[in-house]
């Protein structure tokens, strides 16, 4: 394929590459000294068409989403390379302190791409649905630890996203009881979402999680909450009945979700985290 006129191996990358593919072929192009000025603007061409496909045709219906990848492909699209003190080459994006090496910027945007696909192939009752956050989570009853939790919800914003980041993984140590009796009524309101624990690893931690809990909405018991949460609790997990067979537990939220991305912000966009545990930073 290397043998190929630029803009044919370009087109074909968009058209028919996955995210992990594209940068796998940037990888190789990058690594021969005499390809590497071709590497980033083939692959920036390819991420481009890419992004703007996503946008237009396969997340055309989600507003918010379209925005944060028309303003990625811009980023890309305007991005230019320099070459540092130590000869390395770096994405200028006009601002020094937001300077990355090439590698690590076009790792990250076909992790982006790769995250999106994997949401669009979801299948079954997962179908429709965004996975906000994967990880471990402790808990304090000696119910054991959920080696591989996926937070995923049918509502997709940037908000969300970098809330479940900041309270399930920078601030909370284990999951709880709430120390308060009056837990805010808009928390068991319909659920938010689910937190999926697929593994079978996971499988006795979650039926003792769910042999503790309560279904009585004014019971300590009805839910557990982030350990910073244990008095001011708005976000929990509890029982769902409508789960059927599906292995979790219900994500309440009485969070703010109005959107509070700003168009243009692309250096403040939210961790992004796939259904398949890879994880990455944007």
């Amino acid at each position: 394929m290397i043998d190929l006129p630029e803009g044919l191996q370009s087109s074909i990358l968009s058209r028919y590459g996955d995210g992990k593919s594209i940068s796998i072929f940037f990888e190789v192009l990058f690594s021969n000294n005499t390809l590497r000025n071709l590497a980033f603007d083939l692959i920036r061409d390819a991420l481009v068409d890419r992004y703007k496909h996503l946008a237009e045709i396969e997340y055309n219906h989600y507003e918010e989403i379209r925005d944060v990848l028309d303003v990625i492909r811009e980023e890309i699209r305007t991005c230019q390379v320099v070459v540092d003190a130590n000869g390395e080459m770096l994405c200028d994006e006009g601002e020094a302190t937001f300077r990355e090496s090439v590698a690590k910027k076009i790792s990250d945007w076909c992790a982006i791409i790769e995250y999106f696909d994997l949401m669009r192939m979801q299948q079954g009752e997962k179908s429709g649905e965004f996975v906000l956050w994967c990880g471990e989570l402790k808990t304090q009853q000696g119910f054991g630890t959920i080696k591989k939790a996926a937070l995923s919800s049918a509502l997709w914003t940037v908000t969300s996203m970098d809330y479940m980041h900041d309270q399930l993984e920078l601030n909370n140590q284990y999951l709880t009881y709430p120390a308060i009796y009056d837990v805010p009524p808009s928390i068991v309101e319909a659920p938010y979402g689910v937190l999926n624990m697929d593994s079978e690893k996971d499988s006795d931690v979650l039926r003792r999680i769910q042999y503790s809990l309560r279904t009585d909405t004014e019971s300590t018991r009805f839910i557990l909450v982030p350990s910073q949460m244990e008095y001011e609790p708005t976000l929990g997990f509890a029982l769902n009945q409508c789960l059927g067979k599906r292995k979790g537990l219900a994500v309440h939220w009485d969070g703010d979700d109005e959107e509070l991305y700003i168009y243009g912000d692309a250096h403040h966009l939210p961790r992004i985290c796939p259904a398949n545990d890879v994880t990455w930073s944007v």
